[in-house]
């Protein structure tokens, strides 16, 4: 049900089972596991396909072979292309013949007899007057939430009428819907508590309903507006490139460097990419690589990326953000990035995470944010009644650390650790072993105002520190700032068996790591 199909990389037309069986044919190919015959196979595509000749590598024969799928699938003769392309390449091979089948059972364009529109020209004209009245929404961004997994072109739209009418031309979804039903949706939901656009949103939802009851899709369209309304209390993810580092479990001297990355603001959709096994010497070249990486994909993309450094409890206190990636650079990454710590024990322990969810929407509902002040050092310190305060009331967002954090002696949680059990999502310290007294007076200064933008407020503070005179620069309170921000919306690891069944854009992996 549509009236075309858009930007198809084998969505919509094409069933999951079908590229599912299309990829793991490819992938069986002989000779295709080595790096350099998949090479043979781009280039030879692209002498008939030229923009399979730009698809991405990524090292791994899965993952390169998804994207030659993905390319061939947007052509319309794609499919047949590559089969031809394979018969040259390993002819007489079982996977060979079998994606000729494949390729054969889709009707070429001339045979594929036309789609009729779901949606009549007035019902079209309906909508795209009601969404021209609109013009202060994130067009970009809702189009991104009501894509799902459908490509996007790489221009961004420039407004909701245009976003609908790319989404017109998609087929439907597997529930039915049409995604410019989605899109309305996403669209009357962000209009939600606005008065000045209530009478829109209220004309949206008439046609949305009437839309649905029309294709007998009634309860496909609650669930969908279900799940939105589920959805709503968690904050667009920015753009950002989230790192992971978690010890081997077969070498305590190295560690496995996995990493995600988010395209596009919007719904948190991370891509995961390659892992590594790095030491930490070997951290700066490595993240440096990712960032370049990452920095090809936001081109074009205006927008203020974040880095985000998943680590276990022993590596906190390294000064991730200062790292200068690259042999012939001197700019430390928060000089460019907001660069932010997270908890890599906390976001394995599940047990705590109902409390984290409760102090982060604690967190995004205060104007301003609750801090939870260390007492260590000072007299009458009594770490009994600090952990009480601390967990019994979820008002306090925030914990500012009177020294770096090391793990408990004897038996008792350091205050870090009990910041973490009892959910608080942000932490703030001076790393050096004897903060000054400045610290305080610059952490007060950093927590006042709103939680959400406080890594743009470190990102400054560590800026200042770069920039002061060269006697002042390494006493700076900025140069020796730690931020630990930590979403527990954006879920990126799992430590569960290989195999097991993966939820969301989590990664896994073989090694022991730190739980």
């Amino acid at each position: 049900m549509t009236g075309g199909l858009l930007f198809d990389e084998g969505h919509g037309a094409h069933a999951p089972e079908f590229r599912r069986e299309l990829v793991d044919q490819l992938c069986a190919v002989p000779g295709l596991d080595v790096p350099g015959s998949r090479d043979l196979l781009i280039s030879m595509l692209a002498e008939r396909l030229p923009e399979v000749g730009d698809v991405r590598r990524h090292g791994s024969t899965r993952l390169d072979v998804l994207e030659i799928v993905r390319s061939c699938l947007r052509d319309p003769d794609g499919l047949r292309e590559l089969a031809d392309t394979l018969s040259l390449y390993a002819p007489g091979a079982t996977p060979v013949l079998r994606i000729r089948e494949l390729a054969a059972s889709v009707p070429s364009p001339a045979a594929a007899p036309d789609v009729l529109p779901v949606l009549s020209p007035a019902e079209l004209h309906q909508a795209r007057g009601l969404l021209a009245r609109i013009r202060h929404l994130d067009a970009p961004g809702l189009l991104y939430a009501a894509a799902g997994e459908l490509p996007l072109p790489p221009a961004p739209v420039t407004g909701l009428g245009e976003a609908f009418d790319l989404l017109v031309r998609v087929n439907a979804r597997p529930d039915g819907l049409l995604p410019v039903n989605v899109l309305v949706e996403h669209v009357i939901a962000a209009l939600d508590g606005s008065d000045a656009h209530r009478g829109v949103a209220d004309d949206l939802r008439a046609w949305n309903d009437a839309r649905a009851a029309a294709l007998h899709l009634t309860p496909q369209l609650a669930a969908v507006r279900a799940d939105i309304a589920r959805a709503a209390t968690a904050q667009p993810a920015p753009a950002c490139l989230v790192v992971q580092l978690c010890r081997s479990g077969r070498d305590p001297d190295r560690y496995l460097l996995s990493h995600w990355r988010q395209i596009r603001p919007g719904p948190w959709r991370p891509e995961r990419g390659e892992d590594r096994l790095v030491t930490l010497a070997e951290v700066p070249a490595a993240v440096g690589e990712l960032v370049d990486r990452a920095e090809k994909e936001w081109a074009g993309r205006p927008g203020r990326p974040v880095l985000e450094f998943v680590l276990p409890f022993h590596l906190l206190n390294h000064p991730m953000e200062w790292l200068t990636p690259g042999s012939d650079l001197t700019t430390a990454l928060c000089l460019t990035y907001p660069v932010v710590l997270r908890s890599l024990e906390r976001m394995r322990a599940t047990e705590h995470h109902r409390k984290w969810h409760n102090r982060w929407q604690q967190m995004l509902d205060s104007p301003d944010t609750p801090c939870h002040w260390d007492t260590a050092g000072h007299r009458n310190h009594d770490p009994v009644r600090w952990s009480t305060a601390l967990v019994a009331d979820e008002r306090l967002v925030s914990v500012a650390l009177g020294a770096p954090p090391l793990r408990g002696t004897a038996g008792r949680a350091s205050p870090l650790e009990t910041a973490l059990r009892a959910g608080v999502p942000l932490a703030v310290w001076d790393r050096r072993p004897e903060p000054p007294a400045e610290f305080r007076r610059r952490a007060k200064r950093l927590l006042k105002g709103k939680a959400i933008e406080l890594p743009q407020r470190a990102k400054k503070l560590r800026g200042e520190a770069a920039t002061a005179a060269a006697g002042q620069r390494d006493a700076h309170v900025g140069r020796h700032l730690a931020v630990l921000f930590d979403d527990p919306n954006r879920l990126v690891d799992w430590s569960g068996s290989p195999g097991q069944a993966v939820v969301g854009a989590r990664g896994g992996h073989d090694d022991e790591g730190e739980t």
